[in-house]
């Protein structure tokens, strides 16, 4: 039996239905703060989801302006390099010394008794054999990356190298002595739009009762040669002459 001073006059279950709803308040509480935690967090990641959703799409967007500004230049420069090609194809056809002034430096350099009988050029392709083992390792494997790195941009497109042409010449000419064939000879060496200038053969012959020397030089073209009038060079169209 409690003691006067512990005397209550509450059910006995109040106080334990009491501390019960104090407890559910409480779990309440609790649950509520935790589920607005959650959405907050739901949200500030949704934002955050969103926002680098934009900056993606944005990237994106300056990525394909500038693959398209990218593929502008590139075909820009290969434009550029089919009409460099072109030119350099172009500037094979053409002579920078006219026939005519190879002509005339001829003539003027023939000494006083020879004469004239016979003058031909040819034209043809020269052929560049690179020599075995020119390059190094390090030059091989420098080229290597180079053509490859020529695949992966997209640049398929082999050009043909434009051809060399060499110009040869066969003088055919008639002289009194050997002298005369040799001063012929000093003067084509001497001029600035032959070189290589061999004796191929020369000849005695009886003609009139008269000794002679038949001769005949072959030479090649300068091809750094080139003539210009007034600061413009003077070309012509290059054509194969075939005996």
């Amino acid at each position: 039996m409690n003691s006067p001073n512990e005397l209550s006059f509450l059910p006995d279950d109040y106080l334990a239905h009491k501390a019960q709803r104090r407890t559910n308040v409480i779990c309440g509480s609790l649950f509520v703060v935790v589920m607005v935690a959650i959405g907050s967090a739901f949200r500030f990641t949704e934002q955050t989801v969103q926002g680098v959703e934009q900056q993606h799409a944005m990237v994106q967007r300056q990525y394909t302006v500038a693959a398209k500004r990218i593929e502008l230049v590139q075909e820009m420069r290969e434009k550029q390099r089919r009409m460099a090609h072109q030119a350099e194809l172009t500037s094979t056809l053409l002579e920078k010394v006219p026939r005519s002034f190879i002509l005339a430096e001829i003539t003027n350099a023939m000494p006083t008794g020879v004469s004239l009988l016979d003058f031909s050029l040819e034209s043809k392709k020269k052929i560049q054999t690179p020599a075995a083992g020119a390059k190094t390792a390090f030059e091989k494997k420098q080229a290597k990356q180079e053509a490859k790195a020529k695949g992966d941009s997209g640049d398929k497109t082999q050009l043909q190298r434009p051809p060399t042409l060499e110009v040869s010449l066969r003088i055919t000419g008639m002289a009194t002595t050997d002298v005369q064939v040799a001063a012929f000879i000093n003067k084509l060496n001497q001029s600035r739009y032959l070189r290589d200038v061999n004796l191929v053969i020369t000849d005695q012959f009886d003609h009139d009762a008269e000794k002679l020397r038949r001769f005949t030089i072959d030479a090649l073209l300068d091809p750094g040669a080139e003539v210009s009038t007034d600061g413009k060079p003077t070309r012509t169209v290059s054509l194969e002459i075939k005996e």
